[in-house]
């Protein structure tokens, strides 16, 4: 990954993070490429209970917007990845694992 989509990387984050209506104590963000579409689950840790319906408020166009660019840049790199999980746990690094 390079700098333009680590960029990138943390705009999705920020939205997703923004957009969990009632806190977290961690989540996880799972996204799965189609090409047209993309298939995107949000689990959120509160309290020690996993949450797989947590309401939100994020518009989902922009994350679409920047899973399409941030595919396409691996792409070119010849690195086309299918899949993505972006997780995060309140004080500690926001974790980031492609799918081939």
């Amino acid at each position: 990954m390079i700098t333009q989509d680590f960029e990138i990387v943390n705009q999705i984050f920020q939205l997703v993070e923004a957009g969990i209506v009632k806190g977290y104590d961690a989540f996880s963000y799972s996204v799965e490429w189609g090409g047209n579409y993309m298939e995107a689950e949000l689990a959120v840790e509160k309290d020690g209970v996993e949450i797989w319906d947590a309401e939100t408020d994020f518009n989902n166009s922009k994350i679409y917007m920047l899973v399409e660019k941030l595919h396409e840049n691996a792409a070119v790199r010849g690195e086309p990845w299918k899949s993505f999980v972006l997780s995060y746990r309140d004080g500690e690094q926001v974790r980031t694992k492609f799918g081939y």
